[in-house]
């Protein structure tokens, strides 16, 4: 039997090799994603109203950021987002091979626009955040089965020439302000297609070429001058692709699935089979082999090693998780694994945590802490990205609703926004604006039980009493003075001059006070929250952490007569021997080693927040 019948009979065998890479890449997202991909879903937003679906066509492209948000919002339960995705990938193989008359044996071949797609997801990280093409985990899989679905149509009519040269215009005008790029990427693919179509000459071939250029040109043109009025003309041609642009810096490297993406296609229409009576040449056997082996292989590699895998970025996703399901124990758990130094927003939340466990003062400096930049080649702000939930927990309702306002205005409204606005209007005792904002939410399809739980806070604010998140933060709204002031988008920094500034006599706040006068490293801002934090709290022993500070700034300044305050025996003996070897000068591996669990280390060896 010769190997090219040999091949034939096993069809369905590299048939199943594109399936099986899609089920491989579903099990990965569902196991090692599933925190972003909720996440993701928690930073859009659907809404089944006819406001909404007016609201996503303001722009050419519309119809696939509202159809890509109706699929997002399915990451609330992962793996049915990952499954629904996985099968818009299958249905885009089936696609490819029939438009492009792919042999069963090269089905391999299409998993090279899928990875691509699957690559624009999974290298994003903080761009989650920033992004402002809504449903943008699935508008690049729904333009590009636009645009290969468009290609295929246009090779049905292949026969009919006429029809099939109206077609061209036709469809750009027609799809463009639903697909945007999309739409002109389908032209292209048509104008280098019609080149390999059998019964198509040569003279046919440029018309076509000529009206699919023309096409691409003139109809974002058009729609720019007298459709649409919310697109720069200088993106009329890029509409439906996401906007790689922060603080006035674009990052182009991010367009490079894209761009690997349409190549790949327009190579698919270049190698086009003019009959299908070429699926039975005889291949060579070992360039066979060497095709089905390598390519997987290469994209197998490139995916993992371009696959955004940073860990500190995840353990945020997961600590923010655990916060907004009220599991402090957790989110310090969360905190302390083993791993690269972390992030200013990982010490916050762990912070934060720590105060609503009630163990501050006695082991704030027992976690791992650090200032590692976040991964990314874009500034990354907290405020931006957890800001809103520790200005909300920390009771600052003021500034948590300025900055919902303002990202919903410059990256539009999520879930996760109005979630923050609904509970800072019941805090605030504005149950006008929270029915107003329960009432939106309440349109999404996951999120209206969790409505109708506020909701009867509305018509019954007593019942915040029982609410374990909401209440432990109502003792704080009192000591959040009425002041105009900006955070100028560093939330560490004013959340210390905010405590350590605000006089109150709530011994819950005072705690923050004390602890904020601490990370400040001033003792004359010390001192006062010290002698406050003791008046208030006469029956208690002084937490560890805060006799380690008052006995420190008692030796290093004079200012304060430390010698006949009750400190604990094993305090003042480790803060002499800290002294000491730090004057015998042993290093900071050593001290970090002996005291990395105390105040006196992190007083001189870790930067300040001032």
């Amino acid at each position: 039997m010769s190997n090219t019948v040999r091949f034939e009979r096993q069809q369905w065998l590299w048939l199943a090799v594109p399936f099986a890479g899609l089920l491989a890449v579903a099990i990965a997202l569902s196991l090692f994603e599933s925190h972003l991909l909720y996440r993701v879903q928690l930073q859009s937003l659907f809404l089944n109203t006819p406001l909404f679906f007016r609201q996503c066509m303001v722009s050419s492209g519309g119809l696939l950021s509202w159809a890509g948000a109706w699929f997002t919002q399915f990451f609330y339960h992962p793996v049915l987002g990952v499954s629904l995705l996985c099968l818009l990938w299958a249905l885009l193989v089936v696609l490819l091979m029939a438009a492009f008359r792919i042999p069963a044996r090269w089905a391999v071949l299409t998993l090279i626009p899928v990875s691509m797609l699957l690559l624009s997801n999974v290298t994003l990280g903080y761009w989650i955040f920033y992004l402002k093409l809504r449903g943008c985990f699935f508008v690049a899989t729904l333009g590009t089965l636009v645009a290969v679905s468009l290609l295929w149509c246009f090779r049905l009519l292949s026969s009919r020439r006429i029809l099939s040269i109206l077609f061209i215009p036709l469809s750009v005008a027609c799809c463009y302000p639903l697909a945007g790029f999309y739409a002109l990427l389908a032209a292209m693919l048509i104008a280098v297609i019609s080149w390999r179509i059998e019964g198509f000459s040569w003279r046919h071939a440029i018309l076509c070429d000529i009206l699919a250029v023309a096409s691409v040109i003139a109809v974002p043109q058009i729609c720019y001058e007298w459709l649409y009025h919310e697109t720069p003309l200088e993106g009329v041609y890029l509409t439906a692709l996401p906007s790689f642009f922060v603080q006035g810096k674009p990052y182009p490297i991010y367009y490079i699935p894209y761009l690997v993406l349409a190549l790949s296609l327009v190579l698919m229409a270049a190698s086009y089979r003019r009959l299908p009576e070429e699926e039975h040449r005889p291949l060579h056997r070992r360039l066979f082999w060497i095709t089905q082996t390598l390519l997987p292989c290469i994209l197998v590699i490139v995916t993992v090693f371009f696959w955004y895998k940073d860990d500190n970025f995840h353990r945020e996703l997961r600590m923010s998780r655990a916060v907004s399901q009220h599991d402090w124990q957790q989110v310090l758990t969360i905190s302390a694994e083993p791993g690269s130094e972390p992030t200013r927003a990982i010490c916050l939340m762990r912070h934060l945590a720590l105060f609503r466990l009630g163990c501050l003062g006695s082991e704030m400096y027992r976690y791992p802490r650090g200032s590692a930049r976040p991964s990314a080649p874009f500034p990354v702000r907290i405020v931006q990205t957890e800001g809103k939930m520790l200005y909300m927990n920390y009771g600052i309702t003021n500034f948590c609703v300025r900055w919902c306002i303002e990202d919903g205005v410059e990256y539009g409204w999520s879930v996760s926004i109005l979630q923050h606005l609904i509970k800072c209007s019941l805090l605030n005792g504005e149950y006008d604006a929270a029915r107003k904002y329960i009432s939106i939410l309440k349109k999404t399809r996951f999120h209206r039980q969790w409505c109708t739980r506020y909701e009867s806070y509305v018509r019954n604010p007593r019942l915040m009493a029982d609410d374990q998140e909401l209440f432990p933060i109502l003792p704080l709204l009192a000591a959040d003075t009425d002041y105009l002031t900006s955070d100028n988008a560093d939330i560490e920094q004013f959340l210390l001059n905010h405590f350590v500034s605000t006089d109150s006599r709530n011994p819950v706040y005072q705690e923050l006070a004390l602890s904020a006068a601490m990370q400040l490293k001033n003792s004359r801002l010390f001192w006062p929250q010290f002698y406050q934090y003791t008046s208030l709290h006469p029956d208690s022993p002084v937490p560890l952490h805060y006799q380690e500070a008052a006995c420190l700034f008692g030796r290093l300044s004079h200012e304060v007569d430390t010698s006949r305050m009750p400190f604990d025996a094993e305090v003042v003996h480790r803060c002499d021997e800290f002294l000491a070897a730090r004057d015998q000068h042993r290093g900071r591996d050593y001290l970090q080693e002996h005291f990395g669990d105390t105040y006196f280390f992190d007083y001189f060896y870790n930067a300040s927040a001032q």
